[in-house]
């Protein structure tokens, strides 16, 4: 595949695992998520070119997770309404996107973390409209006062951000990198 192409299969695969996720947890069902983040998850080593590097960054991902959400939740940022077993504890599901986030590393999320001033500002402003969106949808609930909370969501998105735009400027080439494809559609592409 070209890098173009495998961007936009990336980006689709990140965008999927989200909504599952959460509309699962909105549901009452945290495990969707997980259903559907691992195969995702799957696939993406299974086309990734360097799966070593891959699971390194999912690795990373799901250990700064599990600090960013226990953090937000001892602060008492949010509320998960599902999956939770442990009140203070992040559940599996939460986790599965940090990792499923890390697939986009990368591939479609290349551009913004080559630039760690662009990163840090994607994760103060992306990692807060998450949360919203996230609220909106029934999967979380943001405490009141509101801004308190989304200054803390910012500042550890933000922090996060800066962590992966260092790590995967360190274990990307040049090039960008692109999937590879199975074997009989890249003889089909020769024919």
């Amino acid at each position: 595949m070209t890098p173009r192409v495998t961007a936009l299969v990336n980006y689709g695969a990140y965008q999927a695992g989200w909504f599952a996720a959460v509309l699962g947890a909105a549901s009452g069902h945290g495990n969707a998520g997980v259903a559907v983040a691992g195969p995702l998850i799957a696939l993406h080593l299974w086309l990734a070119r360097e799966r070593g590097r891959e699971l390194g960054l999912l690795g990373l991902a799901t250990v700064v997770g599990l600090v960013v959400e226990t953090w937000q939740l001892h602060a008492g940022t949010y509320r998960l309404l599902s999956g939770v077993v442990p009140a203070h504890v992040p559940p599996v599901w939460l986790l599965a996107l940090w990792a499923q986030f890390a697939t986009t590393f990368r591939y479609s999320g290349r551009a913004v973390l080559a630039r760690p001033a662009a990163a840090m500002l994607f994760g103060a402003l992306g990692g807060p409209a998450a949360f919203l969106a996230g609220e909106r949808l029934g999967a979380v609930v943001l405490t009141t006062p509101l801004w308190p909370g989304l200054v803390r969501l910012a500042l550890g998105w933000s922090a996060a951000l800066a962590l992966f735009s260092w790590v995967a400027r360190r274990s990307s080439g040049a090039a960008a990198p692109s999937y590879r494809l199975p074997r009989r559609a890249a003889a089909a592409e020769r024919d």
